[in-house]
């Protein structure tokens, strides 16, 4: 029998049941608390809070945060640029939608005209999430948002609500407060963007697994997202919504505590990850093996097929062809030109160091204009050749703040957001200062960031490069993505048994590694030191965690094999085809390599093959 109770969640984790109307409880369902069976609606469920990695409960983040204004010029320029469009629907009003609040205590800083531009950009950007998973399977779904009709389609409406002190102080009083105001209807989610900072997110969510229209999931449900670091985003955002739209029921096969375990996919955290799926834009989308809350096209008998498909919610536009757009995408190489002068964005004099300016001048494809979109709860831009992100300068917010290149940890000024144009460019807006990237003058004259005007120095476009992934006989450094330093044989050694270790790039033919695959245009591969003419091999045939990584006499030998997969262009896990284990990058400079188990969320288990 199925539980049809309302409950709410954050970014991991049951907390509470809320005071939405539910309907009754079947006899003999099960309690999502202890798995029981219970035969009358539980009052509660509650488990500890959980938060996405490196969120400040407290902080508030987002543009101006340290209390700098925008000028009454820059704040209407902004309003008026600031038309990210979405998909148009009727008359963007009538039927089941999302409609998104901008919430805050009238002792609360007003910011909606400063954070209108990133709203627009995250709803937008959590749309195209949906959007495609959905094209994976050749048909296309959309938020069905409340839209207001802008030049040239329709953007996001968002409602400025002002509640009473100390409403915000819950998610429940913050429920109660907006209802007060109207916000009740029953064709409606309200997605809560708030000035508080007490929550991440959170998300009601009906226990009901029933494949069919009828669904209590298809009724009103609350989302809220509060403006701290590393929660205040489009990541966010589509995950409460996800909850909404009924993911992740108790009876999907990888369930956990309303969310998944295959892996950090959009609503999969928490619990043992499986790590079934390692491609850095499956973190960004839902469902990433298409096998526990969306799949628009399950196959006969499966799951998804047989039970609640979130992919289903009448809260979403459902179109059978894809109609994915060029946005910028997770795990995709670009050079990122300027819509004003033409010119690539690249380190200025190519630096492969940290703390280096970014200017733009003249497009060559070069390594060093060549950028790996990679993701932490947020859009990040990886340089190809230094392997480092794109950082708000010094985490400032104030307008000019330039950008650097720094080594990628995860902070909200690495994170952006793209604004969609009408030309078919894009503004870059940083999570942090909320401001856009902006073109000052020729190279090298840095990127500043600005308030967005929608002017052609802040739009860009993504050039796709193509990468051709690993090739038979060339040569690669084999860098670890966490430390930037290249897998090399110690001391430069001739001899098999050789341990191989790691150091800073010097060039030097002992950190230059040839890929010679098994056959032609299939993994597993060998890859064979230039120096030495040995291949990578583990000390002795084991699986067990923590092996040292050597060099040995090439032979027909599975410790000499490794499958190579991708997790974004150019960027890696080796497994070795005997022992099952990835390539593992050590603490220390000259440290042996050895192999471990994978963990998706460990940077020392990916890597770089770059070019020589």
């Amino acid at each position: 029998m199925l539980l049809k109770r309302l409950v709410l969640y954050a970014a991991a984790g049951v907390l509470v049941a809320n005071g939405l109307d539910a309907p009754p409880v079947a006899a003999e369902s099960l309690d999502p608390c202890s798995g029981t069976a219970v035969s009358s609606e539980p009052l509660s469920c509650s488990a500890p809070s959980d938060l996405f990695p490196g969120a400040r409960l407290g902080l508030r983040t987002g543009p101006q945060a340290n209390g700098a204004r925008l000028t009454a010029d820059q704040a209407d320029a902004a309003a008026d640029a600031a038309t990210a469009k979405v998909l148009c629907d009727g008359d963007g009003e009538s039927g089941k939608r999302v409609e998104v609040l901008y919430v805050r205590e009238s002792s609360m800083p007003d910011r909606y005209t400063q954070l209108m531009p990133m709203f627009q950009a995250w709803l937008a950007n959590a749309d195209d999430a949906y959007n495609d998973a959905a094209a994976e399977g050749g048909q296309s779904r959309h938020i069905r948002y409340v839209t207001e009709a802008v030049s040239g389609g329709c953007q996001v409406a968002v409602r400025q609500v002002t509640v009473p002190a100390d409403s915000l102080a819950t998610f429940d009083s913050g429920i109660t407060a907006v209802k007060a105001l109207g916000y009740d209807k029953a064709d409606r989610k309200y997605l809560m963007l708030t000035e508080a900072t007490v929550e991440c997110g959170r998300g009601g969510r009906y226990n009901d697994d029933r494949p069919d229209a009828a669904n209590y999931n298809n009724r009103t449900t609350y989302a809220r997202v509060d403006a701290i670091p590393n929660c205040f985003g489009a990541n966010a955002i589509a995950h409460e919504l996800g909850h909404t739209f009924g993911a992740v029921q108790p009876s999907a096969p990888h369930s956990y505590s309303g969310h998944c375990t295959d892996q950090f996919d959009l609503m999969c955290y928490g619990g043992t990850p499986s790590w079934d799926c390692v491609e850095w834009n499956d973190y960004r989308v839902p469902d990433c093996n298409r096998d526990d809350y969306f799949n628009v096209s399950p196959e006969a008998d499966s799951y998804l097929a047989t039970h609640w498909n979130s992919a289903d919610s009448d809260f979403l536009i459902k179109g059978t062809a894809a109609d994915v757009v060029g946005h910028p995408t997770v795990g995709f190489t670009y050079a990122i030109t300027s819509v004003s002068t033409g010119g690539a964005i690249e380190p200025i004099d190519g630096s492969t160091t940290g703390l280096v300016r970014l200017s733009q001048r003249a497009r060559t494809n070069g390594a060093s204009q060549k950028w790996i979109m990679g993701y932490k709860t947020g859009l990040q831009f990886i340089n190809a050749n230094s392997r480092m992100c794109v950082d708000s300068a010094y985490s400032g917010t104030t307008s000019g703040t330039q950008v650097l290149q720094y080594a990628c940890n995860g902070q909200d000024g690495m994170r952006w957001a793209y604004l969609p144009q009408a030309d078919g460019s894009y503004a870059i807006i940083n999570w942090l200062s909320g401001l856009a990237l902006t073109v000052t003058g020729a190279y090298p004259a840095p990127l500043e960031q600005q308030p967005y005007t929608g002017a052609t120095n802040q739009r860009w476009k993504f050039n796709r490069i193509t990468d051709l992934g690993p090739q038979d006989g060339a040569k690669y450094y084999l860098t670890g993505i966490n430390n930037r330093e290249n897998a090399e044989v110690l001391n430069g050694a001739l001899t098999s048994g050789a341990l191989v270790t790691h150091k800073a790039h010097s060039g030097a033919t002992r950190q230059q590694w040839t890929l010679r695959k098994a056959a032609s245009d299939t993994f597993p591969a060998r890859l064979v030191n230039v120096n030495s003419g040995l291949c990578l091999d583990l000390k002795t045939p084991s699986d067990a965690a923590g092996t040292q990584i050597v060099q040995s006499t090439c032979a027909s030998t599975n410790t000499q094999m490794w499958t190579v997969r991708r997790a974004a262009d150019g960027t890696y896990v080796l497994v070795n085809v005997h022992s099952q284990r990835v390539l593992n990058m050590t603490t220390g400079t000259s440290s042996a390599l050895d192999q471990q188990v994978l963990a998706g969320n460990n940077a020392n288990h990916f890597w770089a093959l770059k070019p020589i």
